[in-house]
C-alpha cells in the first residue's frame, strides 16, 4: 500500500484572530495517475483582507515541498497553457499557473472583498519529472504567500522633490519625476533628455559612515550629471506587472525555511545570536535546534535577514528580489507623484509614540498613538519597544479609516515605509544592472545559497560575494536622523549602499513578474 504523509501547513500565521490569518487545511491526497507520472494535491484556503477590483487584486503564491527521504525538495506543478494546466480551481476562485511549474497564484475570480475562503483546490503534481517513483514514506508541506497584484503600466519614478534630496530620481537635469512606459533600455545620467537623472547623486550616503568598515561596502550611484551608465531591457523596471508581497518576511516563514533546508544549509542562513555592531536583538526569538527551530513570535517581521538570506528565501519559494524601480511603482502605483510623499500617497505622517498592546501575540496592537487621520508607519519617533512590530498591525487596528491610516501603498501592499529595511537590486551600480529578474527554481546550492547567475552576489561558487548591487530603501525602525525623509518613496540615500552583515532592522520582500 502506498503510504502518503501530508502535512497541514500555513506559512504566515498559524492564528485565527490574525489580520490575515492564512489557512491552508484538509489536505489530501487524491490517487496518482501512475500511467502518466501525475498526482493531485488537494486542499482547502483562505485568508483575510482579501480582494479584487477593476484594478488588481491580492492572491496567494501556493507552491508545494515534497520530502522522500532525502531532504526536501521542490515540486513541479503542472504547466501548459497558463489558465487550468490540470489544476481544479474551487467557485470563486481563479489558480493561474506559472510557467516553470514552481507554483501557482490563487486569488477571486469575481469583483469583491472580504475574506477569500476556496474549498478542495487540486493542484497536479508531475512526480515523475522530480524523479519519484515511490510514495512510500512520502511528506509533502503545501505552503503559500500572500502577495499582491501589481498590473502592467506607465508609472513615475521621483518626487520633484527640491530641498530633502537624496539621489531622488528625475527627468533628466530637470528636477521633475522621470515616467517609465516601457522595459525597454534607459540612459542613466549624463543630463540628456530623457534620461533617468539621480540629483547629481545628492543627498546620497557613503554607508561606510554607519558600520563599522568590515562590515560594510562603500558606495553611491556610479551615474552623475555628466556621468551615464545603460540600464539594460532585461532589468525590471517596473513597467510589466508583477506580484508583491503584502507584507514583509515574517519569522514563522523564516523558521519553517530553515527547518526545511539541510544542516550544511541553515548554517549558513540562521545565526542564533545576530548581535554584532551594538544592536539589540529585542524580539529576535528564532530559538531551538535544526531542523526543530521555534518561535515565539511568527507574526512578526524577521529581523536581522541580510541580503544572502533573502536571496536564498526567494530562490527556494520560486520568487525574486525586487528592483529599486519596482519599489517606488509598488508604492506610487500610477498616480503622480506628491513631493515627499510616503508610501501612503500623503506627506502626513503620524509622529505620536505609539503603545504595543498584546505585545508578542498574534492580535499585536496598537493601543495609544494610533491617528485616525494622518499616515502610520512604525519608525523611531514612535517606536516604544525597540523592534519591528508584527505584519499589518496598522491596517488591523479597529480606528483604522482606509488607505493612509493603515499605511498601505497605491495596490494595498503593507509597511513599505517604516518597520524595517528593504533590500532592493539597486540601478545605480553596474552589479546591480546584471540582474534579469529570474525567478527562483525552488533549490538552493549545498551551502545554502542562491542559483540565480543574474541575481546580485552570485560569485559562482558559493554565493557570498561582497556585493554592491543592492541596497536599501523605505527605511527601518531605529536609523539615524533624518528618519522620516528615510521613509519616503523616492528616498534613495542608501540604494546603493550594501552591508554584509545581519543587521537588526534590516528584512526584505520578494516579487514575481506576473507574465511568468
Amino acid at each position: 500500500m502506498k503510504k502518503l504523509v501530508i502535512i497541514v501547513f500555513s506559512l504566515l500565521f498559524g492564528y485565527s484572530v490574525t489580520a490575515n490569518n492564512l489557512q491552508i487545511s484538509n489536505l489530501q491526497f487524491i490517487p496518482d495517475n501512475s500511467a502518466l507520472g501525475y498526482v493531485h494535491v488537494q486542499f482547502d484556503i483562505s485568508w483575510e483582507n482579501s480582494w479584487r477590483d477593476t484594478e488588481n487584486w491580492d492572491a496567494v503564491w501556493v507552491f508545494i515541498k515534497y520530502n522522500d527521504g532525502t531532504g526536501w525538495q521542490h515540486a513541479e506543478l503542472n504547466f501548459n497553457d497558463g489558465i487550468s494546466d490540470g489544476h481544479t480551481a474551487a467557485i470563486g476562485s481563479t489558480i493561474n499557473t506559472s510557467n516553470d511549474g514552481r507554483g501557482v497564484f490563487i486569488y477571486k475570480s469575481l469583483e469583491a472583498s472580504g475574506t477569500s475562503s476556496f474549498n478542495n483546490i487540486q493542484l497536479q503534481w508531475n512526480y515523475q519529472n522530480d524523479g519519484v517513483a515511490s510514495f512510500d514514506g512520502m511528506q509533502i508541506k503545501v505552503l503559500g504567500i500572500e502577495m499582491v497584484h501589481v498590473p502592467e503600466g506607465s508609472f513615475w519614478l521621483g518626487d520633484g522633490e527640491t530641498t530633502d534630496i537624496q539621489g531622488h530620481f528625475e527627468e533628466g537635469v530637470s528636477g521633475n519625476p522621470f515616467q517609465v512606459n516601457s522595459e525597454e533600455s534607459i540612459v542613466l545620467g549624463g543630463g540628456g533628455a530623457g534620461s533617468l537623472g539621480n540629483n547629481n547623486r545628492e543627498g546620497m550616503t557613503n554607508n561606510g559612515d554607519f558600520v563599522p568598515s568590515p562590515y560594510n561596502t562603500i558606495s553611491i550611484d556610479d551615474f552623475s550629471d555628466t556621468e551615464s551608465q545603460i540600464l539594460p531591457t532585461e532589468f525590471p523596471k517596473g513597467y510589466n506587472g508583477f506580484y508583491c508581497m503584502k507584507y514583509e518576511l515574517t519569522q514563522n516563514q523564516y523558521v519553517e525555511f530553515l527547518n526545511m533546508l539541510t544542516s550544511d544549509q541553515a548554517t549558513t542562513r540562521f545565526d542564533p545570536d545576530p548581535h554584532s555592531v551594538d544592536e539589540p536583538t529585542v524580539r529576535y526569538n528564532i530559538t531551538g535546534t535544526h531542523p526543530n527551530l521555534v518561535t515565539s513570535t511568527p507574526h512578526v517581521t524577521a529581523m536581522f535577514v541580510e541580503y544572502f538570506d533573502g536571496a536564498a528565501y526567494a530562490d527556494w519559494a520560486g520568487l525574486r528580489p525586487m528592483t529599486e524601480l519596482e519599489f517606488e511603482k509598488a508604492c506610487r502605483g500610477t498616480l503622480s507623484p506628491v513631493m515627499g510623499e510616503y508610501a501612503w500617497g500623503t506627506t502626513n505622517l503620524n509622529d505620536t509614540f505609539q503603545i504595543i498592546s498584546n505585545e508578542d501575540a498574534p492580535n499585536e496592537n496598537i493601543t495609544t498613538g494610533f491617528n485616525t487621520t494622518s499616515g502610520n508607519g512604525w519608525y523611531s519617533f514612535v517606536n516604544s519597544i525597540g523592534a519591528a512590530v508584527r505584519a499589518g498591525i496598522f491596517a488591523a487596528n479597529p480606528n483604522n479609516t482606509g488607505r493612509e491610516t493603515s499605511g498601505a501603498t497605491y495596490w494595498g501592499i503593507m509597511e513599505m515605509s517604516g518597520n524595517c529595511w528593504e533590500r532592493t537590486v539597486t540601478v545605480g551600480r553596474p552589479e546591480g544592472r546584471v540582474f534579469q529578474g529570474t525567478h527562483g527554481d525552488g533549490e538552493l546550492n549545498t551551502l545554502g545559497n542562491a542559483t540565480n547567475t543574474d541575481w546580485p552576489g552570485h560569485s559562482g561558487v558559493d554565493g557570498v560575494d561582497d556585493i554592491i548591487g543592492v541596497g536599501y530603501r523605505g527605511a527601518g525602525f531605529e536609523f539615524p536622523t533624518p528618519v522620516p525623509l528615510n521613509m519616503r518613496i523616492s528616498g534613495r540615500r542608501l540604494a546603493t549602499a550594501f552591508y554584509h552583515i545581519r543587521y537588526y532592522d534590516d528584512t526584505m520582500r520578494f516579487v514575481r513578474t506576473s507574465n511568468f
